[in-house]
């Protein structure tokens, strides 16, 4: 069948109230330049002298006189590069729509912990640069919607029970995101407790392990150390993921016209229907060996609701 006028190339018109979107891919690039940041241009220098409470008298402006001095410096930089591919499918009973993404987003500074965003050591923010801490390597969303109007040789009774239905659904399957590994004490003696420890190996270990394994030791808590006093930690930000995420909400729907403009509808909705355990991130604090590396707590089970509605 050849195009058909005002119906972009991309879609194939089969019959009437039917038509197929041919996949979509993108390649995305999107750079971010020139971005804010506070930094404290005023930061402690540490010396043989140095105590976790003496930070200001040895801060180099004004030393015991004026604390840090923060700037609010555009001198930070984001880059994403992702895949992006979207295909839907339209129909008079059933449509659906699809879409899956492929990428990194790296920045200088974490911007999406909200506010200006925190540093390890003013004076090396080149240990900073990571990925941000909302990236996800996979993302797919996949919705329909289902029309059951199929009956119309059953009997009237069938016709009754089991037309006019509709069932909607959206599936949502995706990575972890990125988890910073925190030491929480103030090993650099900066007057901050936002230091990192040292990494002195690979803190990834088998995803395949059974659950019960992974709750108790999400990634390998041995490879990470206090630092020496008076030295920032050697791991960066965002090294270790987090559990991915696995959902299905459904829909049922279902409307009764008693004339024109009277109509009740009766509906169920119910989120996470397969009841599937998505685990919340783990314990990043190496000073809280009770939970550092385990997981505690989970999204939330599945829920079913009811309702109806009468317009009129």
């Amino acid at each position: 069948m050849g195009p058909v006028e005002g119906v972009p190339s991309n879609v194939n018109v089969m019959s009437p109230g039917f038509a197929v979107v041919l996949p979509l891919i993108n390649m995305m690039r999107a750079l971010g330049r020139s971005l804010p940041a506070s930094i404290d241009r005023n930061y402690p220098v540490y010396g043989p002298t140095a105590t976790a409470t003496n930070f200001n008298a040895r801060r180099p402006y004004q030393p015991g006189v004026l604390g840090s001095a923060r700037v609010l410096e555009s001198i930070f930089t984001s880059d994403y590069h992702g895949l992006q591919l979207s295909a839907e499918k339209r129909g008079s009973r059933f449509s659906s729509k699809a879409y899956y993404s492929f990428g990194k987003a790296i920045e200088d500074l974490d911007y999406q912990g909200g506010g200006l965003p925190a540093v390890q050591n003013s004076n090396r923010l080149d240990a900073e640069r990571a990925r941000t801490s909302a990236d996800r390597t996979h993302s797919l969303v996949m919705s329909g919607i289902w029309k059951l109007d199929y009956f119309d040789d059953a009997s009237p009774v069938s016709r009754a029970l089991l037309n006019d239905w509709t069932l909607s659904a959206i599936v949502t399957l995706q990575s972890g995101t990125p988890l910073t590994i925190t030491a929480g004490l103030d090993r650099n003696f900066d007057g901050v407790t936002n230091d990192r420890p040292d990494l002195i190996g690979d803190p990834k270990l088998d995803n395949g392990r059974p659950r019960e394994q992974a709750i108790e030791q999400w990634f390998d808590t041995t490879v990470f150390a206090q630092p020496t006093i008076g030295t920032d930690g050697s791991a960066g930000r965002s090294i270790v993921d987090g559990p991915g995420y696995r959902n299905v909400d459904l829909g049922v729907f279902r409307d009764f016209r008693f004339s024109a403009r009277r109509a009740l509808q009766i509906r169920m909705e119910a989120t996470n229907v397969l009841n599937t355990v998505n685990l919340m991130n783990p314990g990043t604090g190496l000073n809280a060996p009770l939970t550092f590396g385990k997981i505690r707590s989970a999204r939330d089970m599945r829920r079913i609701q009811l309702g109806a509605r009468f317009s009129f």
